[in-house]
Order: C-alpha cells, then structure tokens, then sequence
C-alpha cells in the first residue's frame, strides 16, 4: 500500500477489505491493560503485567494515524487512529497507543485529519439486475418528454428499420412535464421503428406503445387482453396505445437480452467497485433467487468479491399455509447460513405498489391531485394490495414457524398495517422480535405505527434520496400533510425504531445519475436536511443528525442483519471495513455532503 503525499489527491479508492476477503477470521477483545485497584503493591504489579502484555502484542499489519475515527460505538466515541491484523481492528484509540502497534512489516497511512468511518453498509440494492442491464444497454437518465424522443431517435438510427426499441426505466416524478409520453410522442420520434415504454415496475406493469408496435404486435379494437390485463381504447374505440398488465402480447416480438455469464461477472464487479469508490462495504441484494446467491459465492471463490453480500430470497407462494410452507422448504437454506462474505438473509414478499407510481396502498384516497401524475381518476382509489390480509397472516406465520427473516415490501400507510397485524398474530404464537423482521419503504410513518413496529422488534429500510429525487412532484401529487411524513426519520427514532438508511439502487452505474442513485452522502445530506432537489425543505421536524444518519448507514444496518456484533462499528474484534473520506465528515457544509467520496476502503 502507498500512501498519498501530503497536499496530494486522494486515490479513488484502496480497497482495504478485499485484501482479506477469504479469510474468515475474527480476533478476540485484546486483553485488559490494568484494572482499577486499591492497593498500592497490586497496582504495581498489574502496571508490570499491563507492560509485558503490550510488548507481547503481535505488530497490526495495518495502522491508520492521524485521523478522526467515528467510531459508531454505543457512545459515538471518536478517537485518531487503528491498528489491523488478520482483517480485524486490534487497537483502536490515540495516535500514540496505536503506534504501539507498528512492527517492521506494518504498513502505516496518514489519514491526514480526514474522516475515518465505518464501512458503509449499503442494505437494499439490486446489483444483480443492474449490471446485466448495463452490459446489455447502458442505462441513461432522462429528464424530460423531449430527452426520452431523443434517445428513441438515436437508438433507431443503430437499428435496423422495424427493429423494436425498448426504452430505459424513467419515473413519472422524474419526467420534467410529470408525465408520462404517448403513442403520440414515440410516433414522432421513431415512425419506422416499434417502440415501447414501460413506465410502472409495482403489481402494474403499464406500457405505451407506438403505432408500429401496436401494429407489429396486432393489438387492435377486437384484440382480447390476456387475464388481469387492460388495452386502453379511446373514445372512436381504437387502442390508444397503453396497455396495463398486458406484456404478454409483446413477448413474441420483444428481442432477449441474453448476456454472456462472463460479461455479467465483469459487469457486477465493476459495480461491486464503484460501491467501494462511495465508501460502501457490505451490500444486500433485495430481490434475488438462489442463482443470485452462487453467482456471488462463485466470485467469492474467484477472489473477486469486493464487498460482503446478504442475500434476499424472494418468496413465491399462494398464500396458503400449505403453499407457503412448500415453497420455503424447497429452498436448499435458511436465514443465517454461508459466511461473513456471502450469506443468506431474508425472504421477500410484495405486499403493495410504490410511492412513485400511485400504486402504495394508504389509508385514505390519493385525490383529485394525484391524478394527472398518475392517470387514474377515481375518487376512491387508495393504491393497490397485492396480498390480502388473511393470506399475510399465513405467509408471516408459516416463516417465522420455520426460522426465516422476513423483509416485506411496503410503501404505504396501509400495507403497513397489514403487515403489522400479520406480525402481530404471528406474535401471539411465539415472540417475534427475535427475527427482525424488515419493512422495506415504509414511507409515511405516523406515532402509532411506529410504536407499534418499536414493539414488535421490526426493523424499517427505507431510501432518503427518493426524497431528494421525487419530493417535489409527490408534494404537488400528495399534499402537504403527506409529505411532512414522507420518510419521516424522527418518527421511527423517536419510537426507537431502528432504520437502515439505502438506496434501492436498480439501475445505472454513476453514483449520483443512476436510477435511484446509490451515493450514501446525498442519502444522508437528505435526511439531514430535508431539502428536494428542487429546494424545496419538507418536514423540517422529520431532520435527524449527523451521527444519527451515520448510524443508520453502519452499525444499525448491521442490526438489521443480525451483524452487529462483527462489523458496524470500529471496535475492537470487529471486521476492518472501513473508509477513509475525503473530507471531514462532521465540518462538511450541508448542502455538500453529497461531494464526499472514499479515499480509501
């Protein structure tokens, strides 16, 4: 390792964790340097014993000096340096205590007053399907009905004539005219090629197609939607080119993106590094299947594995007890099992829509607001439930019985509830805290609900730069009142409540422009301002501190994984997984946290 000169740019990123990737070692507490005592003579000889102990300490292979080390202890103790051996922190304090720690072979680095903090745990992420989207297609954010035109243009100039053009993920909120473009719109960019764009990713799946894809696909006025599907006609009874829950009609005609095995391995370690780059060193995968699973033991096994990976497994399942139970006993494992770099977490079920796309089932009607954003026109409608709250109770039941964790998608206050009372029954057979179960999004918190899932030992995961990213459009779409709570962070803590702080990060590459960007500061500079990309500060009651958005990227996600005890924090016995920022975390002004990058992990 060579460190960076004083007044030098900081390298990118060092990876210190990937050096002792493999390992698998944990060192005990060092022992007790002396202990208080009443005797004089006794003081002395523990003082002797405390100095032959220091001498016999081994030499650290690593020692971090001069920094500002955020422990993220229980007592947010700060001390100015590390010591490593084996991958594992032995010594943690002064400059001068860790010295103790350097032998002839200890490599040393000046973090020259930066910041030095715990690895970055990054709980809720779908890597796997990002990078074959990226070595497929790479993906680029667009902002507007005229950047979507654009890109069709341009793509349709690569293709062939009636070749078809499938269009990135954009959201709604995302879309500068908050909505989303029509046949007429993909007719004008692309006449002489199908073009489809698919706009809802919860249990709606909503597509608009030009009038080349309607045409090639034979979708007319007499064409029969497949079951639970919709072909929108307009007034003269023709399909106005949105179908709902209907892409089983395009199968047929919609090219595969098959990816080689070897260029997806290279594409999701490349992502994999850009994580480490942003200071990020373990991650959750939050939709995944156990192909998911070996694809990471086997770069586990090839030495190419540069974050720790929990895996969650998605539960198909009817939602009887007898379905459930078949479906996760076929599973060849269970929560906990694998290692510290690869290993299983929890099982997933959907259980409403999402925020952006009108679909989270709430307590009380979108209204007339929300519905040129989202293009419904019901009065009534409350969002969309995918499993009823009998057959929850069931799911709940039958894998806590079996001795899974259970992560529940969940974005409105709704679902929320019926997720709780699923728990809650599950919590009269035999206590569930221990479980830790997870509510993924869980976006509109109020004192009830959080006294509730405080009770119940529920662990909440929720993305702040959503917040960031989506604030503005969803005031407009939702209300005042709404977005006060939206991701409403002093609700869970106040309830305390632990919450892990992520990115549900899906697609793209760059930290700050992918879909759902993944950079943790602009996570974390969210929730500690409550400022919209468009200025705008909602909920300003809902701000949290410094110290408590780093503890939801860190020892509290540990939590949420049953990983506290081994990485988190900067304790002794505890993994090394570290970043070393490139600023001084505590002094970097608000409105720049987002800037902050690792020089090193």
């Amino acid at each position: 390792m060579k460190e960076t000169p004083p007044g030098s740019p900081a390298p990118l990123s060092m990876n210190l964790l990937s050096q002792h990737a493999g390992t698998g070692r944990m060192s005990s507490p060092l022992p007790p340097v002396g202990r208080f005592v009443r005797c004089l003579s006794l003081f002395f000889l523990c003082a002797a014993t405390a100095s032959a102990v220091r001498a016999a300490e081994p030499p650290a292979d690593l020692v971090v000096l001069n920094g500002r080390v955020l422990t993220m202890d229980a007592a947010s103790r700060t001390a100015a340096a590390v010591a490593i051996k084996d991958g594992v922190f032995v010594a943690v304090g002064s400059d001068a205590e860790v010295r103790r720690r350097i032998g002839p072979q200890t490599r040393t680095l000046d973090a020259r007053g930066r910041s030095v903090i715990p690895g970055l745990i990054e709980s809720h992420v779908h890597a796997t399907g990002a990078a074959r989207g990226e070595a497929s297609l790479p993906f680029r954010q667009l902002h507007s009905i005229g950047e979507i035109q654009e890109w069709v243009r341009q793509r349709a100039k690569t293709l062939p004539t009636g070749n078809w053009i499938q269009l990135p993920r954009v959201d709604v909120t995302r879309i500068r005219e908050r909505r989303i473009p029509n046949r007429a719109d993909l007719d004008a960019a692309a006449p002489d090629h199908p073009a489809v764009f698919t706009w809802q990713y919860a249990n709606k799946t909503v597509q608009t197609l030009n009038s080349r894809a309607l045409a090639a696909a034979g979708i007319t006025r007499v064409t029969a939607a497949p079951p639970g599907g919709l072909i929108r006609l307009g007034p003269d009874g023709a399909p106005t080119g949105v179908i709902e829950n209907a892409g089983a009609l395009l199968l047929k005609f919609l090219p595969a993106r098959n990816v080689p095995d070897e260029k997806y391995h290279a594409a999701l370690v490349a992502l994999l590094r850009r994580y480490n780059e942003i200071g990020i060193t373990s991650i959750t995968e939050r939709n995944s299947d156990v192909a998911v699973y070996r694809t990471y033991e086997k770069l586990k096994a090839d030495g190419r594995l540069p974050v720790r990976v929990t895996v969650t497994i998605w539960l198909s399942t009817d939602g009887t007890v007898e379905g459930t139970e078949k479906a996760v006993r076929a599973l060849p494992f269970k929560t906990g099992d694998g290692d510290d770099w690869v290993k299983v977490g929890p099982l997933k079920v959907g259980v409403d829509g999402g925020a952006l796309y009108g679909t989270a089932f709430m307590r009380e009607p979108y209204g007339p607001a929300a519905f040129s954003l989202y293009g419904f026109n019901d009065p009534a409608y409350r969002g969309d439930l995918r499993i009823a709250p009998e057959k929850m109770k069931n799911i709940v039941r039958t894998v806590h019985r079996l001795g899974w964790q259970m992560s529940s998608h969940v974005t409105g206050d709704a679902g929320v509830d019926v997720v709780l009372d699923a728990i809650e029954a599950s919590d009269a057979d035999s206590p569930v805290a221990p479980r830790r179960f997870n509510l993924l999004h869980a976006y509109f918190p109020n004192l009830e609900t959080a006294a509730r899932v405080a009770r119940l030992g529920v662990v909440v995961d929720t993305q702040p730069a959503w917040f960031f990213k989506d604030g503005d459009a969803l005031l407009d779409a939702l209300g005042q009142q709404r977005l006060e709570s939206f991701i409403g962070l002093q609700t869970w803590r106040k309830a305390g409540v632990k919450v892990a702080l992520n990115a549900d990060h899906m697609q793209g590459f760059d930290p700050d422009t992918s879909l759902n960007p993944y950079n943790p500061f602009l996570a974390m500079q969210t929730a500690i301002t409550r400022r919209t990309e468009g200025g705008r500060v909602i909920g300003a009651h809902q701000r949290i501190s410094r110290d408590e958005a780093l503890r939801m990227f860190t020892i509290d996600a540990a939590w949420m994984s049953f990983d506290e005890t081994r990485r988190g924090s900067i304790e002794v016995g505890k993994f090394a997984d570290l970043a070393i920022l490139t600023g001084d975390f505590l002094r970097q002004p608000e409105d720049k946290m987002r800037e902050l990058r690792a020089a090193v992990t």
